[in-house]
């Protein structure tokens, strides 16, 4: 009796052991399903995909995390690489998509450049408005960083209490320059939140823009109404001809007021104080 309860127990173990292996055969990791959605990370997005399946291919599928395709994203991708989704395919598929972050602005801090990315996420901290991939970004001068939260690379960019609404407004203006412009970066050089002019009949703030071409654009009091405010500044814009794009400045005081375009030097400057 009791050596028929070892072979039945010996049995047992053995079909474990046999399920076990058989199991993790068919589970083992077969392809890494990953869609790059990258403009000048390509080398990156490569690499990431060999360190998938070099370190991680035939590896058990059940083990396998988003931890594990983020930790491979983060060291190849510098921070610019995020994962943006993730899902497994039973038994041994994994899916990914990675995206490529893109600096849109660099905020002048103190004496530093705080590149960010549409999620106000900093990307790069630096020297200048350089951006990682060429030329430079529209630099943004006249915000305050909050001191009480100081950040680095990967944080968001967190600015002080009293200049939260004008960073809200002057990202609600770029992001309408930005679709009605289809990408300001290559557009806008500087901007500027600016009491300069309070004590004149314009009002209290001012948001100045420098364009490309160099024109520039006053909003007159931009956390009010600033993106009707924007899209008639950028409607005139738009209009004017090539020559005139060179030279003078568009003024929008109102939602429902005309954009005003005027020949002649602004009153103001763009430029850091």
């Amino acid at each position: 009796m009791r050596a028929k309860k070892l072979i039945i127990l010996y049995a047992v173990v053995l079909f474990l052991v046999v399920f076990a292996v058989t199991f993790n055969c068919v589970c083992a990791i077969a392809r890494f399903d990953v869609k790059f959605e990258v403009s000048s990370m390509t080398g990156e997005a490569q690499r990431v995909q060999a360190r998938l399946e070099e370190e991680y291919g035939g590896k058990s599928y059940l083990f396998f995390g988003q931890e594990d395709v983020e930790a491979i994203v983060l060291e190849e991708g510098g921070g610019y690489l995020t994962v943006e989704s993730f899902s497994k395919t039973f038994p041994n598929v994994i899916h990914a998509e990675v995206r490529e972050k893109l600096e849109v602005l660099s905020v002048k801090l103190g004496d530093k450049y705080y590149a960010i990315d549409e999620e106000n996420t900093i990307l790069a901290i630096n020297g200048t408005a350089v951006n990682n991939v060429s030329g430079n970004n529209p630099a943004l001068y006249g915000i305050s960083l909050d001191p009480d939260n100081p950040v680095q690379v990967g944080d968001k960019l967190t600015v002080a209490a009293d200049d939260e609404a004008a960073f809200a407004a002057v990202r609600s203006a770029y992001d309408t320059m930005d679709e009605m412009l289809g990408g300001a970066r290559s557009n806008v050089v500087a901007m500027r939140y600016s009491d300069d002019l309070a004590d004149l009949e314009y009002g209290g703030t001012d948001l100045f823009i420098e364009m490309s071409e160099g024109v520039c654009v006053w909003i007159i009091d931009p956390l009010e109404d600033i993106e009707s405010k924007m899209t008639r500044a950028m409607e005139a814009y738009l209009g004017l001809g090539d020559a005139q794009r060179t030279y003078g400045y568009i003024t929008v005081a109102s939602a429902d007021g005309e954009a005003d375009y005027r020949a002649e030097e602004p009153p103001f400057s763009v430029a850091e104080q």
